[in-house]
């Protein structure tokens, strides 16, 4: 039987970004980019853009964290891709 961890309906991934960036450990996710892409690196800032929280790895990338589908192995609830 396949399982996998996911978040509740309606829930969010900022606690989980937030420990990750205070930690300095690395974050493996997917989100939402004209499709589903893969990225990872470790967060090194966490900030608001129009209206919105986002993260940005290591590498420059920004993500808007209500654009994520997984981080680390935690899915949204509505995410049915894998």
């Amino acid at each position: 039987m396949d399982t996998r961890t996911t978040l509740p309906p309606g829930g969010s991934f900022y606690s989980q970004v937030l420990a990750l960036h205070e930690n300095k450990q690395e974050a493996n996710i997917l989100y939402e980019d004209n499709g589903v892409t893969r990225a990872n690196g470790i967060i090194t800032s966490i900030f608001e853009k129009d209206g919105k929280q986002w993260m940005r790895l290591n590498d420059e990338t920004d993500v808007a964290i209500d654009k994520l589908y997984a981080v680390n192995g935690t899915f949204t609830s509505d995410y049915s891709e894998c």
